[in-house]
């Protein structure tokens, strides 16, 4: 999964779970080396059953705390960057971007191979979304879930 973040191929849809398995595990041993935090897994699966286009979310982990707990310490992203940036860069992903938000919301993006994208936010969610797979259908069970 190496090279230049952002475009690619959709991925065929037997690789896709397994490939993306090794990027959620090498990103969330990442995140608790910052920070020991429990990691839950939800919403994994193709996003529009039935789309030409058919796109697969490996999940939304969300963390049993936000990234900082304590009152001032602020949004210094600089240890989450350390952490993240290596492994990202591993599996073909870019570093993260400048900070982003909406309303109350923060977080990092980096984009990744076949479209994908990885989003860290302040409040202790972390979504990988987005990934193009080549299924026919697209629903969950050509991707083997």
């Amino acid at each position: 999964m190496a090279g230049c973040g952002g475009g690619g191929a959709a991925l065929p849809a037997q690789d896709a779970v397994a490939q993306y398995e090794v990027v959620a595990e090498d990103v969330l041993g990442a995140l608790t080396a910052v920070r020991p935090l429990a990691w839950e897994r939800g919403a994994q699966g193709v996003i529009e059953p039935g789309a030409q286009d058919c796109r697969y979310r490996p999940g939304i982990w969300t963390a049993d705390d936000v990234l900082y707990p304590e009152p001032g310490q602020g949004r210094d992203w600089g240890p989450w960057r350390e952490a993240l940036d290596p492994v990202l860069e591993e599996h073909g992903f870019t570093p993260l971007g400048r900070e982003q938000s909406s309303g109350a919301a923060y977080w990092l993006e980096s984009k990744g191979p076949s479209g994908s994208r990885l989003q860290l936010y302040i409040d202790g969610e972390l979504r990988i979304t987005d990934v193009r797979v080549d299924a026919e259908p697209c629903e969950d069970a050509t991707l083997g879930l």
